[in-house]
């Protein structure tokens, strides 16, 4: 019989069935070998089978996940600053622009005197809240001369200060109708200009001198008195900027300024106090 001939019992011919076809169950139909064009079954795959679809999905999404969380956060960043944008710049006498000026040289003379202390101080707790003061407020100095920018505006006005509050550029006068427990002690009505601040709060010249030439224990004393006096005119400054402020990061900042400010003033009458001096 030739190998063309059906066989008895009626199966395939020899050559029609693959050496490596496996066995079909008895009875049944034996399984048509898989194609180049079908996709493996559950039983073929390995792990970490690249080449399975669902697997390349499931990569691409992992890779891509990163890319999108940055992105979302970028957006969420950008949304204060897309508002202020739509509503535009501030305006030259506005309480935004006044407040960054001014608030920035308030501040340049906070770090000043901070410096001052963690330089020579002798207390650690004041000398580490002079560090502190010193890197937070020249931190901020540098975000409000970024908004000057931004806003096409010059870093200091050739005016007087204050006047974006109403004031009248007299800040021995502006004090007085402002409540800041006691800072107005620091600019008392003088001819002198060695006994003038330039702004609610500020130290004198005579003050910074005084405080310059000052060591050890008296150095602490004179720092803390001056400091907390000078964040009570800083205070209201900032509380005015968050109530009356055009865009929304300048009321921000101006409310995080008299939430830190608040808090770091009552830290400092606690050290005078245990330094043996009285509150302020």
């Amino acid at each position: 019989m030739s190998e063309s001939e059906p066989r008895a019992g009626g199966g395939l011919p020899a050559a029609a069935v693959p050496a490596d076809a496996p066995a079909s169950p008895r009875g049944g139909t034996p399984p048509i070998p898989p194609t180049a064009e079908d996709p493996p079954t559950v039983a073929e795959r390995q792990p970490g089978d690249a080449g399975h679809p669902g697997r390349r999905r499931r990569r691409s999404a992992l890779l891509w996940t990163p890319v999108l969380l940055v992105l979302i956060a970028g957006l969420l960043a950008a949304g204060a600053a897309l508002h202020d944008l739509s509503a535009g710049s501030p305006g030259e006498n506005s309480v935004d622009v006044g407040f960054a000026r001014d608030m920035s040289e308030h501040h340049a003379q906070a770090v000043q005197m901070a410096m001052i202390e963690f330089d020579r101080g002798a207390d650690p707790t004041s000398r580490s809240v002079a560090q502190d003061i010193a890197l937070t407020q020249q931190r901020e100095i540098g975000v409000m001369s970024a908004w000057l920018s931004d806003w096409g505006r010059t870093q200091t006005a050739s005016g007087a200060p204050m006047r974006w509050m109403g004031g009248t550029g007299d800040a021995n006068h502006d004090m007085a109708g402002m409540d800041m427990g006691g800072a107005a002690a620091t600019a008392a009505p003088s001819t002198s200009p060695d006994d003038t601040a330039r702004m609610p709060g500020m130290a004198t010249p005579a003050q910074l001198r005084r405080l310059a030439s000052s060591n050890a224990h008296d150095l602490d004393v004179q720092f803390l008195t001056l400091m907390i006096n000078h964040h009570r005119g800083g205070l209201a400054m900032a509380q005015y900027a968050a109530e009356h402020g055009e865009q929304d990061r300048t009321r921000d900042l101006a409310r995080a300024m008299v939430l830190n400010q608040s808090i770091e003033i009552e830290q400092m009458q606690q050290d005078l106090v245990r330094l043996g001096a009285p509150r302020v």
